[in-house]
């Protein structure tokens, strides 16, 4: 068998069109980050009420009421933290932790040997306001990953996973289709949804029909999970 230069040129085309195809056909990585390794300290008052926050005064706005950066807590590894800041709910603590965060949306995963009182003072609660109702198509997935920990962290090659972290108490996230908004999901009752309660609705396409809240910068998305349909 001869092979020609030309030939030769031509599988060379041919395997960089293929390589091309493959690249351009892949998921594009999110502008997700997960600040692995930089331990960094934070200060704010805690709220446990849906999913565990704490809320941190913005740098220049001391002094002034209820301006906060929210930062959703969570545990090492699948766990939410619901048992680190049981009997700390609005109380004012330090605590150290890894950065996680996307698109607006901030979490830290909590060091828990760290966190310590620093004023047993209550802070005050941002109020809840009703948006309304609203009807909406996207994809039900768990905040931690994909905020940063992982890249995808979304679409049925991650289900498995998510289904995971969402049952270990890492809060739900409800991301529209067109990417634009990211809504954490409660119950009719405006509190944390049971653990299980979206596990057959996870990475797949789905409508929710709900009421939309606003508490802060946060956005959330009142549901009933027994009214969820494919």
């Amino acid at each position: 068998m001869v092979v020609t230069f030309s030939s030769i040129v031509c599988f060379g085309f041919a395997a960089l069109a293929v390589a091309l195809i493959l690249l351009f056909g892949q998921m594009p990585f999110a502008s997700s980050v997960f600040e692995y390794g930089k331990v960094k300290k934070f200060e704010g008052i805690v709220e446990a009420s849906p999913y565990p926050t704490l809320l941190v005064r913005r740098p220049g706005e001391v002094g002034r009421q209820d301006v906060y950066s929210r930062y959703l807590l969570v545990a090492p590894g699948k766990h939410g933290a619901d048992s680190l800041v049981r009997g700390l709910i609005g109380q004012r603590i330090s605590l150290q932790g890894q950065l996680i965060y996307r698109d607006g949306r901030t979490m830290a995963e909590v060091v828990p040997s760290s966190i310590a009182v620093t004023e047993n003072t209550l802070g005050s609660p941002e109020d809840v306001r009703d948006l309304g109702p609203v009807t909406l198509s996207g994809e039900i997935v768990d905040s931690k990953c994909y905020l940063g920990v992982m890249n995808p962290g979304q679409g049925k090659v991650h289900r498995d996973c998510a289904s995971r972290c969402l049952s270990g108490g890492i809060p739900p996230l409800f991301i529209t289709n067109d990417g634009k908004d990211q809504l954490l999901l409660v119950g009719l009752d405006g509190k944390a949804l049971g653990r299980d309660a979206l596990r057959e609705f996870i990475a797949e396409p789905t409508t929710l029909h709900g009421e939309l809240l606003q508490r802060g910068d946060d956005r959330l998305l009142r549901v009933d999970p027994q009214a969820l349909r494919h």
